[in-house]
């Protein structure tokens, strides 16, 4: 089934809920709002009655048309709204009309100190709202446009208003033509009718109106319509795909594009944009925070199974415990049997049923008793990894399965406040991974990392792993995120990345497999990253300095260890 479009605000709609209003003559403005960046609100009080002509420059959803509700207002007033309440608040309107047939309309407001000019332009992503003083010069405006960002038509304060070049000149406006007009318009065209390229303002859903029609009545239904149009004899529709019960748009007509049942009357145009245009936003929120949230929690969870998986592994190699137990004692009870530097003992494993004989490696250069320690030694890491292991493994998995339950009920197209309830969530949890997206939302928190170039990975035992991607990075990580108890990596010779592995405050429980996945991160990320064999040292931050003066990436440190990499 194809996708249907919604039905855009075009000419013909803004002409339709300015003329529903009387446009505003003789209306006084008694108040202004602006509830966000590209969004104003004029409160106009006429006939007894107070309109909120809202009237937006946003690229997606430009729009002007009155609502109902009464609209928050900027905590601290903008520099746009302070110049319309000084300039034009109080005022009078003297007229409200349309340049042409085109989305550019034109409040004239008569004020202490002359006529002023608010210029409307809603025209996609190059919609504006200007405010134009008596002389005719721009006062100020809701977008300034410099002449690097469009030499044709820059906007600054100052310069006399032009109105925009993508006007085309010579088109006809439907609203002053009679029926003769039509009538040569018609003959004109002929059997091969484009209604766009003879008429001013018209959308594509307007002309395949106008189009279907034609088809439909001929050249009588298109006179009827005219007619309908100059006596702005409206009868408003709300139109909605009865599958999806998503509002297509409003028409101030009856559409012939669409079947009888998808229409729903509406006694007013501008109540039933309102209605619409607040579905609209609510959708295009809902999307974003899907848009941000999928992905996102998606990548999140291959990240924690991929970490359940490698920390299983870590975990069975745990189990080995019994074993560096047994051998200790094995050679204790068996050692003295070994002749003079021997490298192994056969001793029985009486743990087994059939006691066979193993053999167990031996240090010719320690003695029994040592050898034997460093067996019950290793046995007591194992035992204290495993313990810490298993807490890591409970932890990852109630976070998996918590995760698995987001993304369970985001994909379920929930709505707005369950989505946003689940963002905090992740936001919270650090879930989310946003640094590439296309259209950042204004960060509520402050970014930790403050935009540096620095990939987060997580370790096979679920310990969080830093790399810096250049030598401010590495700066950033060593001297502003980096905990004096952190590890930190680096290749032994050569240029490349710093790494840090956050510890919190206990490094000795580190795992060796957390170090080796690190230490081949910074080998990966380094000058030798094409060599079969790399040594990578590693440290705690607290050892490592950065000279005073020292270029960016550059750092000395001590009580080092080295971890041998093997890339090829």
């Amino acid at each position: 089934m194809r996708e249907l479009k919604p039905i855009p605000f075009d000419s013909l709609n803004l002409y339709a809920v300015l003329h529903e209003r009387g446009f505003f003559s003789g209306g006084r403005i008694q108040e202004i709002r602006q509830p966000d960046p590209l969004t104003v609100v004029l409160h106009i009080y006429m006939n007894r009655e107070e309109h909120r002509l809202l009237i937006s420059a946003d690229a997606q959803h430009a729009r002007m048309h009155c609502i109902s509700t009464k609209m928050p207002n900027a905590p601290t007033p903008p520099p746009f709204l302070q110049s319309l309440r000084k300039h034009i608040d109080g005022g009078i309107i003297r007229q409200v009309h349309l340049v042409g047939f085109d989305r550019i309309v034109q409040i004239e407001i008569q004020t202490r100190e002359g006529v002023y000019r608010l210029m409307v332009e809603l025209m996609g992503k190059h919609s504006n709202v200007i405010l134009v003083e008596p002389v005719g010069t721009i006062r100020s405006a809701l977008k300034w446009v410099s002449p690097r960002q469009s030499e044709a038509r820059p906007i600054r304060a100052g310069e006399p208003y032009q109105l925009p070049p993508t006007r085309v000149e010579g088109l006809l406006n439907p609203l002053t033509l009679s029926d003769d007009d039509w009538r040569a318009l018609w003959k004109r065209m002929g059997a091969e009718r484009d209604w766009q390229a003879h008429l001013e303002g018209l959308s594509r859903f307007t002309a395949g109106e106008l189009e279907a029609i034609a088809q439909a009545h001929g050249l009588g239904g298109v006179l009827e319509w005219a007619r309908q149009l100059r006596e702005g004899a409206w009868t408003p529709r709300v139109l909605r795909d009865p599958q999806t019960h998503r509002a297509l748009g409003a028409y101030p007509f009856p559409s012939v594009q669409f079947p009888t049942e998808w229409q729903h009357p509406r006694t007013s145009l501008n109540t039933a944009w309102e209605q619409v245009f607040t579905e609209r936003l609510q959708y295009a929120r809902v999307e974003s925070l899907t848009q941000r949230l999928l992905p996102n929690l998606r990548r999140a969870l291959t990240a924690r199974e991929r970490a359940l998986h490698d920390l299983q592994h870590a975990l069975q190699d745990s189990q080995q415990a019994d074993q560096w137990r047994l051998y200790g004692e094995l050679i204790l009870a068996f050692g003295h049997t070994l002749p003079p530097g021997a490298k192994t003992l056969q001793a029985p494993d009486y743990t087994q049923p059939e006691v066979p004989m193993i053999d167990i490696p031996i240090d010719p250069d320690k003695t029994l008793a040592e050898n034997a320690e460093r067996y019950f030694q290793k046995a007591r890491r194992a035992r204290e990894s495993r313990a810490e292991l298993q807490a890591r493994l409970e932890r990852l998995q109630s976070e998996t399965e918590s995760i698995r339950h987001a993304l369970f009920i985001a994909e379920q197209h929930p709505d707005e406040s369950t989505l946003q309830r689940l963002l905090e969530q992740a936001q919270a949890h650090g879930w989310l991974r946003e640094a590439s997206t296309r259209t950042p939302a204004p960060r509520a928190e402050k970014d930790p990392l403050e935009g540096h170039k620095i990939r987060q990975h997580l370790s096979p035992d679920g310990y969080p792993v830093l790399v810096g991607e250049n030598a401010q990075a590495n700066d950033f990580l060593l001297t502003r995120i980096a905990k004096p108890n952190d590890w930190w990596l680096h290749v032994r010779t050569g240029a490349g990345a710093h790494v840090i592995i956050r510890t919190e405050n206990q490094p000795q429980r580190v795992p060796k497999s957390t170090l080796e996945f690190a230490a081949r991160l910074a080998a990966q990320n380094s000058a030798d990253r094409h060599a079969r064999v790399v040594e990578v040292d590693y440290t705690l931050r607290k050892y490592v300095r950065k000279p005073k003066g020292a270029p960016p990436g550059f750092a000395l440190y001590t009580h080092e260890k080295t971890l041998r990499v093997e890339l090829k």
